[in-house]
């Protein structure tokens, strides 16, 4: 009966002993793991500190070390990949990510990451393959802003390739993408300007000045589509809206009084009448002689004189006249762009722009 007792206590005893080693050991491994966590969290901390300074080396090494205690954070994984890039260590950064992409190969932050090397290394190609899927893979909803940048960065990609129709779908997937955002649906339209993609950057525009009538940027942006066209009165009119709802807009004003000078200077318009036709066909020529005899090399043209006979002989009921008259124009300026080089470049936009509407012999 009394070994009995004395079993029971002593197997009582290292129960309560093992259950109080094991809360010991709990207790120490949740402080060890918080310890981990908290100098991980420190040397993140300190990285993004040294990332914002402009130390990228700095910013690699203290990321490392985070990692070394946290090593399957995601956010220290990628701020140490994006660190690698910065820092110009394009090799480690892409064993990195290639790494990170065989676990999560739909991420788009990190494909992103992967088009971003290729293309530091010329290899466009390859880069913009990798930036289509970091376009068109996952995004947190929260990061709808950087997907979009990464779209940007295609766009300026296929743009280095002469690749138009893809950058032109681009623009207009980002445009779609976008019914509320009247500054992004600006930028959108600018740049198909740019890219010569008039029709679909008027369309954005008219759309905008439906939605937002008051936004100067739009009526501007519409009436350089439009004069683009050649379709110089409604463009005109245009300009006139931006200035109005904003006095100060420097290019509105500018686009305003190149459009005039076309205007006034267009035999190709519509609905002139002969002599319509003939005033404008004289201030062309005049235009162009202006800046043929500001170049020596020009100014001993035979047409020179030619052309100045006929502004003498103002026959402006011969409708033959005013179409020799635009004929001697064109004729003067390209000699003149050929002749003068360097030396004298023709710069005048707007008889460029009448010039090239009118048709070649």
């Amino acid at each position: 009966m009394f070994l009995n007792k004395t079993t029971f206590r002593v197997t009582t005893s290292v129960s309560v002993l093992l259950v109080l080693g094991f809360l010991v050991t709990g207790f120490i491994n949740a402080a060890y793991r918080r310890e981990k966590t908290s100098l991980g969290e420190s040397h993140y901390s300190k990285g993004l500190r040294l990332e914002r300074a402009s130390d990228p080396n700095g910013a690699v090494e203290e990321f490392r070390k985070a990692l070394i205690y946290s090593p399957d954070k995601t956010e220290y994984r990628l701020s140490f990949a994006e660190a690698l890039i910065n820092e110009g260590r394009l090799e480690e950064a892409e064993s990195h990510i290639d790494q990170l992409l065989q676990e999560d190969p739909t991420n788009g932050i990190l494909n992103l990451m992967r088009g971003r090397i290729a293309s530091k290394r010329g290899h466009t190609t390859q880069a913009i393959d990798f930036y289509e899927r970091a376009v068109y893979e996952y995004w947190p909803p929260a990061q709808a802003y950087e997907r979009r940048e990464a779209r940007w960065e295609l766009v300026q990609l296929l743009s280095q390739t002469g690749r138009r129709e893809e950058l032109i779908a681009e623009l207009m997937t980002m445009y779609a993408n976008a019914p509320n955002d009247a500054s992004l649906r600006l930028r959108v339209g600018f740049e198909l300007l740019k890219r010569s993609a008039t029709s679909e950057g008027a369309q954005v525009f008219r759309d905008l000045t439906r939605l937002s009538p008051r936004n100067a940027e739009a009526h501007r942006g519409l009436g350089e589509a439009l004069m683009t066209e050649g379709d110089f009165i409604p463009a005109r009119r245009e300009f006139e809206r931006a200035l109005r709802l904003n006095p100060k807009d420097r290019a509105s004003a500018e686009n305003l009084a190149l459009d005039n000078s076309i205007i006034d200077l267009d035999p190709e318009l519509p609905g002139l009448t002969s002599s319509d036709r003939y005033r404008r066909s004289v201030n062309l020529l005049r235009r162009v002689l202006t800046d043929v005899t500001a170049c020596d090399a020009a100014a001993k043209n035979p047409r020179v004189a030619e052309a100045r006979a006929l502004l003498e002989a103002k026959s402006g009921r011969d409708p033959d006249i005013a179409l020799q008259i635009e004929r001697t124009a064109q004729q003067l300026w390209t000699a003149g762009s050929t002749l003068c080089g360097n030396e004298k470049p023709m710069v005048d936009e707007a008889v460029a722009r009448v010039l090239e509407r009118i048709p070649n012999e």
